[in-house]
């Protein structure tokens, strides 16, 4: 697995982990804000962005990717910044390969399973046919018949490119998705503790890490804490970038 990614800075290096049906390109300010202190490898996992599109999707599969990714890319142990399904691939990974993740920076995530929250992107995936749509006003008006959020539907518009023939498509494998979504939502199987420095950032309105969920993060995370970032949901890095950027950078830079 070659994976696609963009590469900023010098120094320690940071890698970052995307969410479901996002890619390195929503992470792109980000990634320079934390240039200045860290070699920064956003990348694109496997069926999104400019990465390959190929069968299988679950969290042992995409935590193999980050590894050979490293492999060939990243030669000492990282700082590891992921959000949503990358906050799952990254404590995977740590649980893993423990020695080689210097730190952890989990956003708005936690290892317990999901109900399936994405139904009205999902429904999108199943019933609308990309080749139809010459403009993207128009397709966010088709969008707009399941998903009620301008900012979710504009998050998506991002994540198609425009077909030679006319029409769009997207960038990520929506058929690779939808058979595997209920391996994307289960919870992580841990088998041990990490014992390296892990950061949880949750957002004030987001309820996808609660405070009865902290004392079982804890049990794995020994050495960990729970910071909630005031007036956001769990998009937390698009809606309060700032914040997180000066967050996890302070936390990371602490680590060097």
């Amino acid at each position: 697995m070659e994976l696609s990614y963009r590469t900023y800075g010098a120094g320690a290096p940071l890698i970052i982990l995307h969410g479901l049906f996002g890619s390195s390109d929503n992470w792109h300010s980000m990634s320079r804000c934390w240039a200045a202190n860290f070699q920064v490898f956003a990348i694109d996992q496997r069926n999104h962005g400019e990465s390959p599109h190929m069968p299988g999707m679950n969290y042992n599969l995409l935590s193999l990717d980050l590894a050979t990714f490293m492999d060939e890319h990243v030669a000492e142990p990282a700082f590891v910044v992921g959000h949503s399904m990358g906050g799952k691939v990254a404590m995977t990974f740590a649980d893993q390969y423990p020695e080689r993740v210097r730190a952890l920076a989990v956003l708005d995530i936690g290892i317990k399973a999901y109900e399936a929250r994405h139904r009205d992107i999902l429904d999108c995936l199943r019933h609308l046919d990309l080749t139809d749509f010459q403009r993207r006003r128009e397709l966010d008006t088709a969008l707009s018949d399941h998903i009620q959020s301008a900012a979710v539907r504009q998050f998506l518009i991002k994540n198609v490119r425009r077909l030679d023939e006319g029409g769009f498509a997207w960038k990520f494998n929506h058929e690779a998705i939808l058979v595997d979504y209920p391996k994307l939502v289960a919870e992580i199987p841990m088998q041990y503790p990490f014992e390296g420095p892990t950061l949880f950032l949750r957002g004030q309105y987001s309820d996808y890490i609660q405070d009865r969920d902290w004392p079982t993060l804890q049990n794995f995370f020994p050495d960990s804490e729970l910071n909630t970032l005031e007036d956001c949901g769990h998009w937390l890095h698009a809606e309060r970038p700032d914040e997180v950027c000066d967050i996890v950078g302070k936390s990371f830079k602490a680590r060097l």
